[in-house]
């Protein structure tokens, strides 16, 4: 087998590396490589090595940023041939790349994350100003009994706890849930959920009036939101409604959290139409979104069973 050289010792380049020693892969990896790694020897025992002092080996780059100006520069530069992206490494270790990807995601989020959630929960207004397409199309839930799923630290719910009656906060972390009841724990209206990442089977079914989703199922496989969508129609009331933020980037099948614009998934909003249809939902309203500088790269549906 050739060597596997990581290609970028940024946050996400050591975040991606930490992940693999969590799935005790890590004497699978050789070396890092990075352009701006003059000063650095090493990370957690892996060499860091220039570009140019690895020309000429029997090596295969592992692709670790986002930056879609420097990926096709290393492409320019090496051989396309050996260069893979990070999710690739799932079918090279003979792991479901679906739920390869799910853990690294909710790795991510676990270490790596805590400035994200300290700077969104200050920057709601994406959401809640009262012209924002999100907000309108929230306001067409009943909120009875609601779920939010993949909750995170909670930062939306101080914005609909007064006009909910019951409210079940569901994340894949147990960090983000343990965060969510110290921060909610004096609300007898609020309940918690640790769930698996793809589907919600410790609730009841026909028994909440809606759920939504903000700024976490942009990152989501596919099929994760296959399965999710599959349990959300058995655990919703007739008449209940679903609301999702979810990914419309569709340029890239290969896209996923390691790889795309702002972390999207491979997504459509037109896919996730489809995928709704035919779990039983009527598709009511969509609308694409504009995010992180990119046209139209989300998009929101709201649902109705």
């Amino acid at each position: 087998m050739k060597k596997l050289v990581l290609y970028g010792l940024g946050k996400r380049g050591k975040g991606i590396y930490d992940f693999l020693i969590s799935k005790g892969l890590e004497d699978y990896i050789y070396a890092f490589c990075d352009e701006q790694a003059d000063n650095i020897v090493s990370y957690k025992g892996k060499k860091v090595y220039l570009p140019e002092q690895l020309m000429g080996e029997d090596i295969i780059f592992v692709l670790t940023m986002l930056n879609k100006e420097i990926r096709e520069q290393i492409k320019e530069k090496f051989n396309e041939k050996e260069i893979i992206e990070f999710s690739d490494l799932a079918g090279m270790f003979n792991m479901d790349s679906v739920s390869f990807n799910r853990d690294f995601i909710a790795f991510y989020h676990v270490d790596y994350m805590d400035g994200y959630f300290d700077k969104a929960d200050s920057s709601l207004d994406a959401f809640w100003d009262e012209k924002s397409d999100f907000k309108k199309l929230f306001d067409k839930l009943d909120l009875t009994n609601v779920i939010e799923l993949a909750c995170g630290r909670g930062r939306h719910v101080p914005k609909y706890i007064d006009k909910a009656e019951k409210i079940t906060l569901v994340d894949i972390l147990e960090k983000n849930i343990d965060f969510c009841k110290e921060r909610f724990g004096e609300s007898n209206k609020v309940f918690y959920y640790k769930n698996d990442g793809y589907d919600l089977h410790e609730l009841k079914s026909d028994e909440y009036t809606a759920l939504f989703s903000y700024d976490a199922m942009v990152h989501f496989e596919l099929l994760d939101i296959s399965s999710y969508l599959k349990d959300i129609y058995r655990v919703i009331k007739k008449g209940g409604r679903v609301l999702i933020h979810h990914s419309n980037y569709s340029k890239d099948y290969k896209a996923d959290f390691s790889n795309a614009p702002s972390s999207r998934a491979f997504m459509s909003k037109e896919c996730f139409a489809y995928l709704a249809y035919k779990e039983g939902f009527q598709v009511l309203q969509q609308k694409e979104i504009d995010w992180g500088g990119v046209t139209k790269l989300d998009a929101i549906t709201l649902l109705e069973k």
